[in-house]
């Protein structure tokens, strides 16, 4: 959408539409918004009434700006025009093994709203998770709540090339109802090429739960950056990151945080773990602190990427060593 485009013509004569819209565009870049754009606000929103009234319309593919679920809005857009979904405020869906499936390519789905009043997702099967089955999609900005017993994975990647996790909050909602991961690629090789998962927060109070990340196809471009997850794990895995025998190539690893208590004596390496021995990219300026103090391991040595400046603690107050050594 072109904030240029905007005007009578496009809104119906709607004033306050036509601002709106041109703040949006303004606010998020103009030129990278050539779609539509969705409001999903529920009907027992207290504003809804007053929005569907000053805002609502038609496009000109017949669908209407304001949705009042998130599934409706993915119906609405079109795959690969760069159609926005803003989530209002107070947005709350409990999520099944079925019913959010982000199939629609292209698609930025962004959380409006601040701590938690932002929307929510909560998860309230072992099996519920959030679907990621077309290219290039975006969520932003949203609360998730894992609210059964080992709930397998927040978001699970079938053919979903580019899929960007960003500002996302995880909780567990006590030590026996969370999440085992938040990410979890498919078995098929290039599927998850181009993830990136970004400046998210996860709060983890399970003592055996699997990583944060857990790749299981070889992929390309996998960008992980500016994480924090806090861990009250003692089981021996690695914590962040696992590729098994997994290859990765034109990783970018960079300034994540991982609090774990761990096991004494872990065999694996607590921040990353895999097998493979041919994956190339960068794993720099990461922070592990656990309470392993017998021969802790950062990361699996012989997977051939390449480490810079990351740093391990097992004490309390410190700020950990370097990992690995510098050259002399």
């Amino acid at each position: 959408m072109n904030r240029n485009k905007i005007n009578q013509e496009v809104t119906s004569g709607n004033f306050g539409l036509e601002a709106v819209l041109k703040e949006i565009a303004t606010n998020l870049g103009a030129p990278l918004i050539t779609g539509n754009i969705y409001f999903v606000v529920p009907a027992d929103n207290a504003n809804s009434v007053q929005f569907n009234k000053y805002y609502n319309t038609k496009y000109e593919d017949s669908t209407e700006m304001v949705q009042t679920t998130l599934a409706l809005a993915l119906a609405a857009c079109t795959a690969d025009r760069g159609d926005f979904i803003f989530l209002a405020p107070g947005y709350a869906l409990t999520v099944t093994a079925t019913n959010v499936d982000l199939n629609k390519a292209g698609v930025t789905i962004i959380g409006l709203g601040n701590g938690l009043k932002r929307p929510t997702f909560t998860f309230g099967a072992a099996a519920a998770t959030m679907t990621v089955s077309a290219a290039n999609v975006t969520v932003k900005n949203c609360h998730h709540i894992g609210n059964f017993l080992d709930v397998a994975a927040a978001y699970t990647l079938a053919a979903a090339k580019d899929f960007r996790l960003e500002n996302n909050t995880f909780v567990d909602t006590s030590a026996s109802l969370g999440f085992l991961s938040i990410v979890v690629t498919n078995a098929t090789d290039n599927d998850a090429d181009g993830l990136s998962v970004v400046g998210n927060f996860w709060y983890s109070l399970d003592v055996s739960p699997n990583a944060f990340i857990s790749i299981l196809a070889a992929e390309l471009r996998l960008y992980v950056a500016d994480n924090h997850v806090d861990m009250a794990a003692t089981n021996d895995v690695g914590h962040f990151i696992t590729l098994a025998a997994k290859i990765i190539s034109g990783a970018r690893i960079l300034r994540n945080i991982c609090n774990v208590v761990s096991s004494t004596g872990a065999a694996v390496g607590l921040f990353l773990t895999g097998s493979g021995t041919t994956s190339t990219g960068v794993v720099a300026e990461n922070w592990v602190t656990s309470l392993d103090v017998t021969a802790p391991l950062f990361a699996t040595a012989a997977t051939n990427l390449q480490f810079f400046d990351n740093k391990l603690s097992t004490a309390s107050s410190t700020s950990g060593k370097l990992w690995p050594a510098a050259m002399a």
